[in-house]
This record gives structure tokens, C-alpha cells and sequence, in this order.
């Protein structure tokens, strides 16, 4: 029981430095983005729908070309972009207290009860969340980082590959665990109310 309780203290202090680093590192990383010519990169896109209206092209999925950035980030730009790329960071963050929350229960010796249900569930459902807003995130990022480029020059992509499919399914298999367990624990409470 002590190798648990070790085990999940190491695991449980590493998720809560990475739960810091994260928004920290995303406000740094936006804060000092690239201000000259950088390529907007893992956008993988099928078909590209020019607009000649606005000089938009849209890309659905498969592969595209590589897409630029072609003026210099204002300060507006950056500051749009990190509360874009937000979103998904306080999805990873959520998942991250979750399994701090689950690797604390280890930690304090419960290795079975209702509450890993629960934390499990809700990890579950963050990456089905994820995934599902992945998608109009990188829409909206290539929207925000191209809008100001010349006309033809702007980019926005929906995209969905192997990755966020594995993810779903990492998603669904959570929610299909947690619910497992819930059924599992049920059985035991009837069993320990019957003898």
C-alpha cells in the first residue's frame, strides 16, 4: 500500500506543476509570438473553397497547402489568440485537476469508491468536449492569426484526423470505465447489505 501511496504523491505533484505551468506558458508563449512571417502548422485540410469575395479560403479536410502569416501580430491579434487558445488549455487543465483529485484519493489510500466514478466520468466527458470544440478552435485560431493578411492569403480550417479520433474513443472508453465501476460498486454495497 505505501508503493501506491509513494507512486500516486509523485503523480499527483507532477500533474499540479504541469495544472500551473500551463496558462502560465500559454500567456509567455503568446506574449513573445513570432512578429515576422511564421507558418500556421497542423491544419490538415481535403479541399480548399476559395472566396473571392473577402480573399478567405476555407479548407474542410485533407491536405492544404502551407499557410502563412503574413503581416505582423498586433497586440490585439496575440491578445485574441490566447483567449482562443484558452479554451482547449482549460479543458486540459480541468482533466488535470481531475486526475490530481483521483491520484489524492490513491494517495489517502481509497482505491475503490464513487468518487474515481465520478473523476473518471468527468475526464471522460472532457475529452469528448475537447474534441468536439477542436475543430471550430482551429477554425477560429486560423481565422484570428490570417484575418489581416492580403486577400488570398487568409486561412480557416476545420480539420479532424487518426488523433481526434483516438481521443474520442480515449473519451467514450473513460465514461465506459467509470460507469463499470459505478455498476460494480452497487453490486458490492447490495452484497455487504445482504450478508
Amino acid at each position: 500500500m505505501n508503493k501506491i501511496k509513494n507512486v500516486s504523491l509523485f503523480f499527483r505533484l507532477v500533474f499540479q506543476l504541469i495544472f500551473i505551468a500551463l496558462p502560465i506558458l500559454l500567456v509567455i508563449s503568446w506574449i513573445y509570438a513570432p512578429e515576422e512571417l511564421v507558418t500556421l502548422s497542423g491544419f490538415v485540410k481535403l479541399k480548399a473553397i476559395p472566396d473571392t469575395y473577402n480573399g478567405m479560403h476555407t479548407y474542410i479536410s485533407g491536405s492544404a497547402p502551407e499557410k502563412a502569416i503574413l503581416h505582423t501580430l498586433s497586440a490585439g491579434e496575440k491578445t485574441v489568440g490566447c483567449l482562443v487558445s484558452a479554451i482547449p488549455t482549460l479543458i486540459e487543465m480541468f482533466i488535470l485537476y481531475c486526475l490530481i483529485k483521483l491520484f489524492r484519493l490513491y494517495e489517502n489510500g481509497e482505491i475503490f469508491s464513487l468518487n474515481h466514478v465520478k473523476y473518471l466520468r468527468n475526464i471522460g466527458f472532457a475529452f469528448l468536449i475537447g474534441q468536439l470544440i477542436e475543430p471550430f478552435y482551429q477554425f477560429i485560431m486560423g481565422l484570428v492569426l490570417t484575418l489581416n493578411n492580403p486577400p488570398h492569403h487568409r486561412y480557416a480550417a476545420i480539420t479532424m484526423d487518426q488523433t481526434n479520433i483516438g481521443i474520442l474513443l480515449t473519451g467514450l472508453l473513460f465514461i465506459l470505465i467509470s460507469w463499470i465501476m459505478a455498476e460494480g460498486y452497487k453490486l458490492s454495497e447490495e452484497q455487504q447489505l445482504t450478508v
